[in-house]
């Protein structure tokens, strides 16, 4: 069976599986993982689909994701640790002009706090644990990536609020207290950061946080990022989703 999913935020794809195949008394899997930061459309199969799990994984997927700018971390998403912070404005003409730039085939580096497996663990535990290895690169290629939304101001309060919301969702070790912490203690002084919201369709193994953090780079500023929601997986979208 093919059930399309809706994942909520905080939630592992691993687990949202588990609790559908539980539901329907059968063994499951999934077809393209999100962040436990992420959510959206999770396609989970059952039964003999489950086979077929190689042929559903290649359907391209839309998402809408938010840059926050002026912040890095080092899962280049809220859910790590500050590295780089300028709360310098970017200006939009600058990214209208970068932006054609990642569209195309090209090779991805997996961010190191990820599922990947290397020597039989995860990416994440061995970068939580301080160990350096080689990221993997994956070809992968951009069909479409555009600007949806001007930019808007976030402030230091409203930012705090946002991150201590969602990561009190998030289920597992993740070092959600220490990342709190750390959220809490740049976060105490005044300041405005920039969001900014767009829309990609991408082949399979595309991570949007590794091209948040590419975009940064192009711009030469601190960007990390600040939510995703995958709004069509192949044939199904949000609609779809049980």
């Amino acid at each position: 069976m093919i059930i399309p999913a809706y994942k909520p935020l905080g939630l592992s794809s691993h687990q949202l599986a588990k609790q559908i195949g539980d539901k329907h008394g059968e063994k499951a899997t999934h077809t393209g993982t999100l962040d436990p930061m992420a959510e959206g459309v999770l396609v989970v199969l059952t039964g003999e689909d489950r086979f077929k799990k190689g042929e559903y994984s290649d359907w391209q997927k839309t998402y809408r994701f938010q840059i926050l700018f002026g912040i890095s971390t080092d899962s280049h998403d809220l859910l790590g640790i500050t590295k780089n912070i300028d709360n310098k404005k970017i200006n939009l003409d600058n990214l209208k002009k970068i932006i054609p730039d990642f569209v195309g085939k090209q090779i991805q580096a997996v961010p190191s706090f990820s599922a990947q497996r290397v020597g039989g663990r995860s990416g994440f535990d061995l970068a939580k644990e301080n160990k350096k290895f080689d990221l993997q690169k994956n070809n992968i290629e951009i069909f479409s990536l555009k600007i949806i939304d001007v930019l808007k101001d976030i402030s230091n309060k409203e930012l705090l609020k946002y991150i201590n919301r969602t990561i009190s969702l998030v289920e597992g070790d993740f070092r959600q207290q220490e990342i709190l912490n750390n959220w809490k203690n740049i976060l105490e002084k005044e300041c405005s950061l920039q969001l900014i919201t767009l829309e990609t369709v991408t082949s399979k193994r595309t991570y949007i946080r590794s091209l948040v953090n590419n975009i940064g780079q192009k711009l030469q500023t601190p960007a990390t990022t600040f939510s995703i929601i995958r709004t069509q997986n192949g044939p199904f979208s949000i609609k779809d989703c049980s």
